[in-house]
């Protein structure tokens, strides 16, 4: 099935540059909504008074500097392999969604600040303005946070993924927001408004630390997810050529997997049958697993486990 940017998932799973054009048009699409729903939200925290969705306005404010950074980052990630970088420049996404984690994580001393200030000095706030904003937040996101989750999917951008994540938080922040002033037009009483405003703060920070972990198991360069290792074995385990295997090493760097391993094959294949039955075995890796950069050592089954027998032994 054709998508609404013209190209399959399956196409741009295959093709790096397809690859690339889905992910810029999706940081742009992020970019310009965050800017969108910073205005929105802005201007109806002055107009009504409400600290809650001023905070609203700052986080998206961190959201547009985030998108800009994402745009930034998909585009130097994308570039190929270079002498200094031989593995590829894939963990600038990694470092883009550390960035980008930090920056929600350092908006929240100021707005928990001015929420304890106002509710110190409480203010009735227009309602009808924040109500407005944050509807108008909500359909926009929901959009937005489906396209980034779709092609993050097809793409395996680990930038475009937490982006996504992010906004689907801002969402959850939106819909609390957007109680705590049906609350206070109900009861009141004003001081409902900076108490979700810091309830919703601390809760995006929490959502901001989880984040982090996730974003930091690549720049660790921890092994790659239980379920794309097993599939890589079911591949080894697969073909009867591979008379046994060792060494099996994953990790991931930004949207590229890496994998490599050494595989044992028959001791009676000459130099070019091996190197042509472990390039197979490298194709057939990367058939399930898109994306990947995977090297396979060939040795000589045989001969391989003599050297083994003797190096315990000694």
């Amino acid at each position: 099935m054709v998508d609404i940017g013209g190209e399959s998932g399956a196409a741009r799973a295959q093709d790096p540059g397809a690859r690339l054009r889905a992910q810029q048009r999706a940081a742009t699409l992020s970019l310009g909504s965050n800017v969108f729903l910073v205005a929105v939200k802005i201007a109806a925290g002055v107009a009504s008074g409400a600290i809650s969705v001023l905070a609203e306005g700052i986080q998206s404010t961190v959201d547009v500097l985030a998108s800009g950074l994402i745009l930034f980052t998909v585009r130097a990630a994308s570039a190929p392999p270079d002498r200094s970088h031989p593995y590829g420049h894939g963990k600038f996404e990694n470092l883009a969604s550390l960035g980008q984690m930090l920056l929600i994580l350092g908006t929240v001393a100021y707005l928990l600040s001015a929420a304890w200030q106002r509710w110190q000095e409480p203010v009735m706030p227009r309602v009808d303005w924040g109500v407005a904003a944050l509807v108008i937040a909500l359909v926009v996101n929901t959009l937005v946070s489906r396209r980034l989750m779709k092609v993050a999917a097809e793409t395996g951008s680990q930038a475009l993924e937490a982006e996504a994540a992010h906004l689907r938080t801002d969402m959850l922040a939106c819909v609390g927001v957007l109680g705590g002033l049906l609350a206070v037009a109900i009861t009141g009483e004003p001081r409902f408004d900076p108490a979700v405003a810091a309830v919703m703060t601390v809760v995006a920070a929490l959502a901001a630390v989880s984040l982090l972990r996730e974003t930091l198991r690549p720049l660790l360069d921890e092994s790659l997810p239980e379920e794309e290792e097993r599939q890589v074995r079911a591949v080894l385990e697969g073909d009867g050529r591979v008379l046994g295997y060792h060494r099996l090493r994953t990790r991931r760097a930004g949207a590229r997997r890496l994998v490599d391993v050494h595989v044992l094959l028959d001791d009676d294949l000459s130099f070019a049958q091996a190197h042509a039955q472990a390039e197979e075995v490298e194709q057939a890796i990367r058939s399930v697993l898109p994306n990947a950069d995977v090297i396979v050592h060939a040795e000589p089954y045989e001969a391989e486990l003599q050297h083994q027998e003797e190096a315990h032994r000694g």
